[in-house]
């Protein structure tokens, strides 16, 4: 390939977020303070920083831990962009004043039993760059939310199920476990190294979703294979209300481990077996296909953002990284 040829080919593919990414690590001189500037994670400009180097096909900082320094191709990058930066300023200056602020309201509704550490740092960094924006949530069972986005009267939400359909679009945002759980009162409370077999016979508590094709399946069929089945007491489509009659004694119910920590660490709760291989639930992120606003599109885009780094995270970590 010419060189010509080849600086134009960079140039359609350069990634100017990551150069913007790179200029401020050079003056805040590290990963963490950049990533405190720019409002992220520090693994997120870490591995921005690595898809900088590989575009570039050029190492730009030393990988010394402790040791903030730039190779020579990094102090070339740096002159770079800092003449781009001055003039992006220059340009932003001119226009900044009568951009519009991103307003309107952000309608979500979220399963009940969903937790997503993504949507959580999503909500509040947006906040923050967007303060104009307002937010109804809601709490509905994962088939409702599909129908409500399908029907237009819903422009997103978070759901444990999918139900392919025209104009619906579906993205895995993430995984979450869950396991059974009684409370102080239960006759099971306190006893270790149990069996499933020995849960057979008790009262059980559900959630409405925790039937074949809608969003609890796994658990259902853990019931179903070991002979939890046939002794429900009491059902609810809300994680509080799930929670509630299990920790009266009434039966005994499955929770998010995540949602259920706090209270397994007071004694409220107590957890049974399965003790590994716990089940997994599917983290769905359903939106219209079309006619989202400004304020949805740019949401969900930065929600998608902080889930795809979280499954990263989670899955492929562990390689070479830069030192802060």
């Amino acid at each position: 390939m010419e060189p010509n040829a080849a600086a134009e080919r960079l140039l359609r593919n350069l990634d100017w977020n990551l150069l913007f990414l790179f200029f401020t690590i050079v003056e805040e001189e590290g990963i963490t303070a950049a990533a405190q500037r720019l409002n992220l994670s520090q693994p997120s400009v870490s591995n921005g920083l690595k898809r900088l180097e590989e575009q570039l096909g050029a190492r730009l900082l030393l990988r010394r831990k402790g040791a903030f320094a730039l190779t020579y191709q990094g102090r070339r990058l740096y002159e770079d962009a800092a003449a781009v930066h001055r003039i992006l300023r220059q340009l932003a200056g001119h226009f900044a004043a009568a951009a519009p602020e991103l307003r309107g309201q952000l309608d979500l509704a979220v399963a009940s039993h969903l937790h997503l550490p993504a949507l959580d740092r999503t909500l509040g960094a947006f906040h923050q760059r967007y303060p104009q924006v307002t937010y109804n949530l809601s709490v509905l069972p994962s088939a409702e939310i599909i129908a409500a986005v399908a029907a237009g009267g819903l422009g997103f939400g978070l759901c444990t199920m999918q139900r392919p359909q025209a104009g619906v679009d579906f993205q895995l945002l993430g995984h979450e476990q869950m396991a059974f759980y009684c409370g102080r009162a239960h006759p099971l409370y306190g006893q270790e190294e149990l069996t499933l077999e020995q849960l057979q016979g008790f009262a059980y508590v559900s959630f409405e979703s925790e039937q074949p094709s809608q969003g609890l399946q796994s658990i259902t069929r853990l019931r179903q294979e070991h002979g939890l089945w046939g002794n429900l007491i009491g059902v609810s489509p809300n994680d509080e209300e799930v929670r509630r009659l299990i920790l009266a004694g009434v039966g005994f119910g499955v929770l998010t481990v995540s949602g259920a920590a706090p209270f397994v660490a007071n004694g409220d709760l107590w957890p049974l077996p399965p003790y590994q291989n716990l089940p997994m639930v599917d983290i769905y992120l359903v939106s219209r296909s079309q006619g989202l606003s400004v304020a949805e599109a740019t949401f969900i885009s930065r929600l998608k953002e902080e889930a795809r780094q979280d499954l990263q995270r989670r899955y492929f970590a562990g390689g070479p990284g830069v030192s802060a």
